[in-house]
């Protein structure tokens, strides 16, 4: 089986044409000798040709679930109530309060219209609401009250691991996430992604390739409360082409929007600087058990003062694994700094930018341009990835706020979709497989509708996508 792509605008080089065999990239350039009557040819006429995306920070599997039940395109929180009561909905994701009319959140007097059970999840994935049907449903002892409010309904953080067990969801469902996922990856040009799994999910990763029916270069990670179970599993950072488990997911904080995230200072119009979730001892030998078990720690730090506590960590571990940070959406100077002279690389989202002239605002007044600098991070030699934390999942969204950052820092359209390529491919250790178009390396590559320097982003289009040697799109 062999594919021939000619014609093309090949992203990083100063060639036209890619010959595939099998599953990977067997020649660039002059590929006329190859090409045979059961060659695949697409005729790329003239346009761009990029290795595929690698969304370095998503929620694959759940991502393909919620999305029978996503009011992320609600603009109200009347609208909201409308779309639970038509699907007569138990759960619903991705609402954002800096999108609706209203400018709240959801609170339990409005979910308390209905008679059944409902949860709300914020698009964050960091808080919920629930109606006053749902809290009967809870054990309150079990969970920490220092995040949840009853009045207002709200719930955060560790608490929404004891909510999610109120409708648990088994292997099957997770598949059928993963291939809904997977169809809308292959429409965004996405052929890669990190996951944060729990052990039921892996399996439906692991149960799709033995099957072969895996679609998607997987790299996953489990929370840190399953790091014993990962041990003795004996689960490393070895896989197959398309599964790999990477190693644990470390949460140091929460979210800015849930005003969760560690702060150096109050958040504005509160006394409040946000949560550190652990102590730096706690936390300091949860990495070195990571670490001394080979495994990749996926470190979830937003605010400042995360970020400070995780830099404190790292620079006691040896640094015999590729530990990254997660976010890592508040920094200074002194920072970055920091961050360069540990060499930590740093998975980033641009689609956040999105809430620059509301959330952001709301939440940090005139510190709000110290969030997402990569202009800056660039400068300084840091390793970055893009991702989007489905948030929402489409890396041209996040070159679009990438290269239009609202501070006036916007990096170039080929450094971010570098950024989203092979910046990620390194985050996971894969930089030798992924990531650029070279040969010898496997065959994931998107066509686009239009020039890579293209003013209107917005405007362009996946209009093939290529994954494992095959056109899947």
């Amino acid at each position: 089986m062999s594919l021939a792509i000619i014609n093309g605008d090949v992203f990083g080089i100063d060639e036209k044409n890619i010959y595939v065999e099998g599953n990977r990239i067997k020649k660039i350039g002059e590929i006329d000798s190859l090409i045979n009557k059961d060659t695949t040819v697409i005729d790329a006429e003239g346009k761009t040709v990029i290795p595929g995306f690698f969304d370095s920070h998503t929620h694959f599997a759940n991502m393909g679930l919620s999305m029978e039940s996503d009011v992320s395109d609600c603009r109200s929180i009347e609208e909201v109530l409308g779309r639970i009561k038509k699907k007569k909905l138990n759960v619903v994701h991705g609402w954002d309060e800096s999108l609706f009319r209203e400018k709240r959140y959801i609170l339990r007097k409005d979910l308390d219209i209905f008679d059944f059970p409902v949860i709300a999840y914020r698009v964050c994935g960091h808080l919920a609401v629930l109606n006053s049907s749902a809290i009967e449903n809870l054990d309150l002892k079990e969970l920490n009250p220092e995040f949840y409010d009853l009045e207002r309904g709200i719930f955060k953080e560790e608490n929404l691991s004891g909510i999610s067990k109120m409708y648990p969801k088994s292997i099957e469902d997770y598949i059928r996430g993963i291939e809904n996922s997977t169809k809308l990856a292959y429409s965004l040009g996405v052929t890669s992604i990190v996951d944060t799994v729990t052990p039921r999910i892996f399996r439906a990763y692991e149960r799709l390739e033995n099957n072969g029916k895996l679609g998607i270069r997987a790299h996953l990670y489990m929370k840190a409360k399953y790091i014993d179970y990962v041990v003795k599993s004996g689960l490393s950072r070895i896989g197959s082409e398309k599964l790999r488990f990477n190693g644990i997911k470390i949460f140091t904080d929460g979210s800015l929007g849930a005003k969760t995230a560690a702060l150096s200072f109050n958040y504005v119009g509160t006394e409040s600087k946000g949560t550190l979730i652990y102590e730096n001892e706690e936390l300091m030998e949860l990495i070195k058990k990571t670490d001394e078990n080979e495994l990749q720690a996926m470190i979830h730090c937003i605010g400042d003062r995360a970020i400070e506590q995780v830099l404190d960590c790292l620079e006691k571990i040896p640094g015999k694994i590729r530990h990254k940070m997660e976010h890592v959406e508040i920094t200074d100077e002194k920072i970055r700094e920091r961050i360069k002279k540990l060499d930590v690389p740093c998975s980033l989202q641009p689609n956040f930018l999105k809430w620059s002239e509301n959330m952001y605002v709301e939440r940090l007044g005139d510190r709000a341009s110290l969030n997402n600098r990569y202009r800056k991070m660039m400068e300084k030699g840091i390793k970055m990835g893009f991702g989007s934390d489905c948030m929402p999942f489409s890396p041209l969204f996040g070159i679009k706020w990438a290269v239009n950052d609202p501070y006036g820092e916007g990096i170039s359209v080929e450094d971010a979709i570098r950024i989203y390529t092979y910046g990620s491919a390194y985050l996971a250790y894969r930089e030798n497989d992924l990531g650029s178009i070279e040969e010898g390396k496997l065959a994931d590559v998107v066509i686009l509708s239009d020039s890579i320097s293209s003013e209107d982003i917005e405007k362009i289009k996946v209009e093939k996508t290529v994954f494992d040697g095959k056109i899947v799109l």
